[in-house]
């Protein structure tokens, strides 16, 4: 079976949402596909808004790090195979990115242990930014939508 971008690029990885190592998270397990990267994701009642629904702060963060497997397969469509666990690795032949702003529309709720398909598509790339959008279907519809915008990282240097 075909290994998560998650897991290939970021197997120590912690963060809440595609952290393969963070067993209170998310575990968002992404793949890649000709137009961008697709997932499946279901929430427990752990993700609940109080209402049965799964928690708005939990949708965008499922938008948010979807876009960053998105992220992570056109890095390395652009500059090779890489780790993020190596952290010393990223220069400017590997870059880093981080999100800098998310714009999420919410459309129709989500049920809680409903699965719903995740899909992140990059719209525009740049050596100092790059630009995605992330949806989220439940039940064959959009049910929340995001374009999110990630800027390059550097580190300034010690004085």
């Amino acid at each position: 079976m075909e290994q998560s971008l998650q897991d290939q690029y970021y197997p120590n990885g912690t963060c809440f949402g595609c952290g393969p190592c963070n067993g209170d998270g998310l575990q968002i397990k992404s793949y890649s596909t000709d137009q961008g990267v697709i997932a499946t994701w279901t929430a427990s009642e752990k993700y609940d808004n109080g209402f049965g629904f799964v928690n708005g702060g939990i949708i965008s963060t499922l938008l948010d790090c979807h876009s960053a497997a998105c992220v992570m397969k056109e890095t390395v469509k652009r500059y090779g195979d890489f780790c993020i666990d190596n952290i010393e690795h990223f220069d400017d032949k590997h870059p880093v990115y981080l999100t800098n702003q998310i714009n999420v529309t919410f459309r129709r709720p989500i049920l809680l242990h409903s699965e719903i398909t995740l899909f992140s598509e990059c719209i525009s790339w740049d050596d100092n930014a790059c630009n995605f959008r992330s949806e989220i279907r439940f039940n064959g519809k959009i049910a929340a939508n995001a374009d999110v915008h990630w800027k390059r990282f550097r580190s300034r240097k010690q004085t």
